[in-house]
């Protein structure tokens, strides 16, 4: 009774503000009145948990495990399950006619996943039984994993991402060469990491690589971690070089104590995503071929499903050293009507003078990140006209970062088209690339360890490195142009079961909703009962009310 209550206020609210002889102008005033206010709302608040497809695969592989962790989503008053059904890979956990299944992929661990099992299929009709809605996310623009050379990128190496790719270099006396990828920081699949003493005694690295201890640029030490051995100290006169994969094969093939090190050199190259020192293959968002097949499979999904929802998800670029392909030189010249002489150092150069890869921008830069965006939000469109012409009921959403001013690296601007942000790498029309106005809602990443902004200020960060100054900083930049819910990452809570109890009341008590990453971590740190607890009340999503809805829709 009290849900139908809700319901029929909402679609009063929604008839009133649209009702014969409102203006534009009272329509938008009423929106941006409505979302406001409705953040106090605890009775409308989405809750959605995320099913990550590589993480679960042992506990959604058959109809029994299925039921299993839907019995327990439902017990926990989650209303919507995300259900990752295309991931990184390109590789699908549903029968596609168009994309490999799971089971043909040649990851070790997807390998063993039971041939032309439908998970999405068996989730559906447990999740429909329950009440409960399912949307389908897919993976856009990653189409391949690079430590195993596998996925559709690898069919099509034309499809791949171009990186600038610029490093310094580790060269022995012997004149052997590896780049490495960056300094202080984790490291990746087949990157080499320089570790120095000013921020790290020992290595941080985890066992699964190799590392060079370097004294006044003699190599002191080499050892291969593989098998045991302890992390290496990073001495106070010298470094460590930390490698995996590529790197690790290269420091045990190349690098012997004795010879001399030099970490100085710089190269700069344009190289193919499969070449590039990363998990996922990217390819490129603007290519046609690619947005055609990423297109086909939304509308097989659509077709074939009982979905309720579309998710996008790593719908943009890789980083902010992508895409520099002849394809997208040819679209950039034209979006700023002349060539450009100098490719792709009239865009930006990179420095390491400080010790850190420092992105300098060139003549041309603010042109660049506003043209990447414009690509992005063109796709946007795209998918929501295929979603909601092939079905005007279904939702459509996507998940982003929620760090904003860093955000336009991966040449995203998820904010709405009425926010101009004041920002160095923004254009004067940065702000018209916005795609908020396409989504139904939309789930921002607010991974932080620091719950408040006064925490994060503590911390010597910005008021928005925190759960609640992340979603208060989505909500500005959003301006009311759809539904905005806040997204934690449960790792980041590990075991502390109270802090992630914080952190869930602070997102809800600062956004529409939450979505909770992922399944596997509720599951590792059994926090079901935490769900049980702070979902016991009634609450309707805010985009399952149709006046609500209605409102953000006739804002597109």
């Amino acid at each position: 009774m009290k849900r139908l209550i809700v319901l029929m206020l909402a679609l009063i609210l929604s008839i009133s503000a649209f009702s014969t002889g409102a203006t534009a102008a009272d329509n938008d005033k009423a929106r941006h009145k409505v979302l406001k206010n409705l953040l106090k709302e605890n009775d409308k608040k989405a809750r959605i948990l995320w099913y990550d497809l590589a993480a679960n695969m042992e506990r959604l592989n058959s109809q029994e495990a299925v039921e299993a962790m839907v019995e327990k989503t439902h017990k926990a008053n989650i209303d919507t399950i995300i259900l990752d059904v295309k991931n990184y890979t390109g590789f699908v956990g549903y029968n596609s006619e168009i994309a490999p299944h799971v089971s043909e992929s040649k990851m070790p661990k997807y390998k063993d996943f039971p041939a032309g099992f439908d998970m999405l299929e068996a989730i559906l009709a447990e999740a429909k039984e329950r009440g409960m809605k399912v949307h389908a996310a897919v993976n856009v623009f990653s189409e391949g994993n690079n430590d195993y050379k596998d996925g559709p990128a690898f069919n099509h190496p034309e499809w791949q991402t171009v990186f600038y790719q610029a490093t310094r270099t580790a060269e022995t006396d012997a004149g052997s060469t590896f780049p490495i990828f960056a300094m202080n920081t984790s490291r990746g699949s087949n990157q080499l990491i320089l570790y120095t003493p000013d921020k790290y005694e020992v290595s941080p690295a985890n066992q699964y690589g190799a590392e060079v201890q370097v004294i006044d640029g003699t190599v002191t030490k080499v050892v291969d971690r593989v098998y045991g051995a302890p992390a290496v100290d990073v001495p106070d006169n010298g470094y460590v070089l930390s490698g995996h994969g590529e790197a690790r094969t290269w420091i045990l093939n190349n690098v012997k104590t004795g010879q001399k090190m030099d970490v100085d050199g710089q190269k700069t190259e344009l190289v193919p995503a499969s070449q590039y020192p990363t998990f996922s293959t990217f390819v490129n968002a603007i290519n046609p071929e690619v947005q055609e097949y990423e297109l086909s499979i939304i509308r097989e999904l659509i077709n074939n499903y009982d979905i309720d929802g579309m998710v996008l998800d790593r719908a943009r670029y890789s980083s902010i050293y992508a895409d520099f392909s002849d394809l997208s030189r040819q679209k950039f010249e034209a979006f700023i009507g002349k060539k450009v002489e100098n490719w792709p150092t009239d865009i930006y150069t990179v420095s390491f003078e400080t010790g850190t890869k420092e992105v300098v921008p060139g003549p041309l830069y603010k042109q660049w990140i506003e043209f990447r965006a414009g690509n992005i939000q063109a796709f946007f469109k795209r998918a929501e006209n295929v979603v909601h012409t092939l079905k005007p009921d279904m939702l459509f959403s996507t998940y982003v970062g929620g760090w904003y001013p860093h955000y336009y690296s991966e040449g995203v601007n998820w904010a709405s088209r009425t926010n101009q942000p004041d920002y160095d790498w923004a254009s004067d029309n940065y702000g018209s690339t916005g795609y908020a106005e396409t989504l139904d809602f939309l789930m921002t990443g607010n991974y932080y360890t620091e719950i408040t902004p006064e925490e994060a200020l503590a911390k010597g960060n910005p008021e928005w490195y925190s759960v609640e100054g992340s979603a208060d900083l989505a909500f500005d930049v959003v301006n009311e142009a759809t539904f905005v819910y806040g997204s934690l990452y449960l790792i980041q809570y590990a075991h502390d079961r109270e802090e992630f109890r914080r952190a869930l009341r602070s997102t809800l008590a600062h956004s529409h909703g939450i979505m909770l990453f992922d399944l596997v971590y509720l599951e590792m740190y059994n926090w079901w009962d935490i769900l049980e607890e702070e979902f016991a009340e009634d609450s309707t999503a805010p985009h399952d009310i149709p006046g609500l809805l209605k409102m953000v829709r006739d804002d597109k």
